[in-house]
């Protein structure tokens, strides 16, 4: 199987690609950020991409969802394998339904990487245990008052780079939505969040699994 690795530490690259040929792996190329991958597929070819969920660039659609959806639209049939420590449920069901195959915590990625290429290559889809909230039942909110689970994967992507930093604008751009969508969702997700400022959004976000 021949294997294309992604992540924006090289430290992790160099772990991953360590595991990957102990276990009798091809890796035919690294990358270290989401445009930088795109471009090296266009020159060659693998069964499998594993790549990291939060990868900060200047373009903003380098990293997180938008990242997924431009190799989705590209390369419809490629496998892909999402390293992450991300563990918001909105998130995690975002990157399934745009036809991730396997989910892998990081923490855990030693063995858990195994199995979820494993079972990618029988045709399966993974998702390891480490990662939290997946299942039914979600974890609340730190004053109990609102479920993680009421935002949507947009609300929840839009309040993941808006606590990275970015304005609504950047957001619009990265996302390809209107200034105006965007600027709703983010505040129909701190409405349903129960939060009444943009550092709350950044404390909960980092709280919450949001962030990585």
């Amino acid at each position: 199987m021949r294997i294309v690795i992604c992540d924006d530490h090289p430290v992790v690259v160099m772990g991953v690609k360590a595991i990957l040929q102990e276990n009798g792996f091809q890796v035919v190329g690294e990358a270290h950020g989401g445009q930088q991958l795109l471009d090296l597929l266009e020159t060659l070819s693998c069964d499998l991409v594993v790549t990291d969920f939060s990868m900060p660039s200047d373009s903003h659609r380098d990293d997180g969802l938008p990242m997924l959806r431009r190799l989705r639209e590209a390369w419809p049939e490629l496998p892909v394998i999402v390293l992450t420590m991300i563990n918001n449920t909105a998130l995690l069901h975002g990157m399934l339904k745009l036809g991730v195959r396997g989910v892998v915590d990081k923490t855990g990625m030693t063995t858990e990487l195994l199995r979820a290429i494993r079972a990618v290559s029988a045709g399966r889809s993974f998702v390891s245990a480490g990662t939290h909230g997946v299942n039914v039942q979600v974890p609340e909110v730190v004053d109990g008052s609102t479920a993680m689970a009421a935002l949507s994967v947009r609300e929840a992507e839009v309040a993941r780079l808006y606590a990275r930093g970015l304005s609504v604008t950047q957001i619009a751009g990265a996302v390809q939505r209107s200034v105006k969508t965007v600027s709703k969702q983010k505040n129909d997700a701190m409405r349903k969040l129960g939060l009444e400022s943009n550092r709350e959004l950044y404390d909960f976000a980092r709280a919450n699994g949001l962030l990585s």
